[in-house]
C-alpha cells in the first residue's frame, strides 16, 4: 500500500487531471446516485423554516464536485482536503458558479471541527484510499451530531480491471470513460476493496449504528451509511 505522503504528492501534481477526470462520465453519474440515495432525502427535512440548512462535511472534497452539488441543493457545505491545488480548483469553480462553500486544508484523520458540528459527514472515494482509514471514519463520526449520518462510497471487493472492462463494454461507454474506470480498478487493487463484513466492522468500530450497504455499478461499488447513535 502506498504511503500517505506519496499519495498527497500525486494529487498535488495531478490536480488538474483529477478534477477533469471526475467532472463528467460514469464517475459523475455514480456521485449523483450516491447523493440522491444517501444524503439528499435526509437534507430535505432540514429545509429553511424547518430547522435550518442541512450541514454537510465533505471529507477529501478534492475539486469540489460533490460539495458544489450539495450546496446547489441548499445544504450548508464545508469541504476539507490535504491538497492545496485541489482546494484552489474547488474555490475557483465555486466562485465561477457563485456557490458559497467553506473549504479548509486538513488531513482526513484529524478534522479541525468540534464534536457534533454537522448533520452528515461524507467521503466519496476516500476511505479506501487514505492511509488512516479507521481514524478517518471515527473522526467523521465524532464531528457528526447524534442521529446524523456518516456515508461513504468505496470499491467492492469484486472490483477488478477485467470486470470494469466488461461493464464498460456492456454499457457501451466511450473509450475515454472505459479507461477512467479501468484506472480506478487498478488504483483500488493497490489500496483497499471491501467485503460487506469488512465495511461492517469498520463502521461498527467507529460507533455507528443502523448500517446500510448498497451495491452499485454492477456490484463493484459500495454506497455505505451509518448513523451516529443518540445519547441516552
Amino acid at each position: 500500500m502506498f504511503r500517505d505522503p506519496f499519495k498527497w504528492l500525486l494529487f498535488e501534481l495531478g490536480a488538474g487531471y483529477y478534477a477533469r477526470k471526475l467532472a463528467a462520465g460514469p464517475e459523475a453519474d455514480l456521485r449523483r446516485g450516491f447523493l440522491e440515495s444517501l444524503v439528499l432525502p435526509a437534507a430535505q427535512a432540514h429545509a429553511p423554516g424547518n430547522g435550518g440548512p442541512f450541514r454537510v462535511l465533505d471529507v477529501g472534497c478534492g475539486p469540489g464536485h460533490v460539495a458544489r452539488a450539495l450546496a446547489q441543493h441548499g445544504c450548508d457545505v464545508t469541504g476539507v482536503d490535504r491538497s492545496l491545488r485541489l482546494l484552489r480548483i474547488a474555490r475557483k469553480s465555486a466562485a465561477r458558479q457563485n456557490i458559497r462553500l467553506r473549504l479548509e486544508r486538513a488531513p482526513t484523520h484529524d478534522l479541525p471541527f468540534g464534536d457534533a458540528t454537522f448533520d452528515c459527514s461524507l467521503a466519496t472515494g476516500v476511505i479506501y484510499w487514505v492511509e488512516h482509514h479507521e481514524k478517518t471514519l471515527r473522526e467523521m463520526a465524532r464531528v457528526t451530531r447524534p442521529g446524523g449520518m456518516v456515508v461513504s462510497l468505496d470499491p467492492h471487493a469484486s472490483m477488478s480491471v477485467p470486470r470494469m472492462q466488461a461493464y464498460s463494454a456492456e454499457s457501451s461507454l466511450t473509450r475515454r470513460d472505459a479507461r477512467k474506470l479501468s484506472r480506478w480498478a487498478t488504483v483500488a487493487s493497490f489500496n483497499r476493496r471491501f467485503t460487506e463484513a469488512e465495511l461492517r466492522r469498520l463502521f461498527e468500530s467507529a460507533g455507528l449504528v443502523d448500517l446500510v450497504f448498497e451495491k452499485r455499478l454492477n456490484g463493484m461499488v459500495w454506497f455505505s451509511k451509518g448513523v451516529v447513535p443518540t445519547r441516552t
